[in-house]
């Protein structure tokens, strides 16, 4: 098919933007970003990729699982949150976008690591290695914003919020962290499955000694 020298034009200055988290559970705070993601692209497409790391402690949540619960929950996004199992990092991801013909490459994160990105993105644009390669016109880390709800303390709506919730077997404070747009129903299955990823039993399945012998 023949292209005019204005759709090579457009074809040249592809762009895309991209975000990169554990979201271990998905709270609001992630919605937020996938907001200013979208806002940020304008037209331009979006993507959030998930990472694959699953432990007790920080990570209770399996890959598949993660990007099923993230598309209910925010379902504006859900064509935007991709399931790419080969893909575990931010190299990797910018490797793929890069053989998708997308010349510049945006990254959006949390405040708290502009730097670290930009450092790492930049450090192997033109350099084969393990993670593939890549060569962009450009490459821009920029901030969403906020802190990063993945990043640990007690500042705003966090993962680590959520799973301490969990822990303190506290449904109410784990219920404000998750989007109106998810039922009570999904809710407390994400409650669940988070308590069963982290390995913390149900405070009625903790058997205590008078419980077993009263006198």
């Amino acid at each position: 098919m023949f292209h005019s020298f204005k759709n090579y034009l457009v074809e040249e200055d592809r762009a895309v933007y991209f975000g990169f988290g554990r979201m271990n559970p998905p709270t609001i705070g992630h919605g937020k970003v996938l907001d200013k993601l979208s806002q940020l692209a304008g037209s331009n497409p979006y993507r959030m990729y998930l990472s694959q790391s699953q432990d007790a402690k920080k990570n209770p949540l399996g890959y598949k699982e993660k990007i099923k619960i993230s598309r209910k929950m925010f379902p504006r996004h859900a064509r935007s949150i991709i399931m790419a199992p080969k893909l575990r990092n931010a190299m990797e991801i910018a490797s793929a976008l890069y053989k998708e013909g997308f010349v510049k490459v945006v990254m959006v994160v949390g405040q708290d690591r502009l730097r670290e990105f930009d450092v790492l993105l930049n450090k192997y644009n033109g350099k084969k290695a393990r993670h593939g390669f890549y060569n962009f016109q450009d490459i821009k880390v920029i901030s969403a914003g906020q802190r990063d709800p993945d990043a640990e303390g007690v500042e705003g709506m966090s993962a680590s919020k959520m799973r301490k919730a969990v822990m303190d077997d506290d449904y109410d404070s784990f219920r404000r962290g998750t989007p109106k747009e998810l039922d009570d129903g999904d809710t407390t299955a994400l409650f669940d499955a988070v308590r069963a990823g982290m390995k913390v039993k149900k405070k009625k399945e903790v058997t205590e000694l008078w419980q077993i012998a009263p006198k």
